[in-house]
């Protein structure tokens, strides 16, 4: 199994059980690396699946200095603003569809909700 399948194979597993089915409508999202093979994401209302290689229309093209980065980015474990700052990733397309990706797969963690009185 190749670094770029079995990256692709955990990302699937790991990313799982928090994937959000109504969270975007049906998209494909290309991840396109300085030196690592390339690879894509289909999001589909029941499901998801990253794939090797380029799709062939893709809803945007993320270019991202590494796996490592991709991986981080979509369990949470690397800020995308810092990251997009940093230079380490930069969107083409439905530039709107990057940042909803941030969130697909994002944990369900407990939020604190204040409410404002005058």
């Amino acid at each position: 199994m190749s670094d770029l399948a079995g990256l692709l194979a955990e990302l699937q597993s790991r990313l799982a059980p928090h994937f959000k089915a109504a969270f975007l409508q049906p998209a494909f999202f290309q991840f396109q690396f300085d030196e690592d093979e390339s690879c894509y994401l289909e999001v589909a209302t029941d499901g998801f699946e990253f794939l090797p290689g380029s799709c062939h229309r893709p809803t945007v093209t993320l270019f991202i200095d590494s796996h490592a980065t991709l991986a981080g980015l979509l369990t949470g474990s690397i800020d995308g603003m810092e990251a997009f700052m940093q230079g380490r990733y930069r969107a083409d397309g439905n530039i709107v569809m990057s940042q909803l990706l941030l969130h697909l797969f994002a944990p369900e963690d407990a939020t604190v909700v204040y409410r404002v009185k005058d």
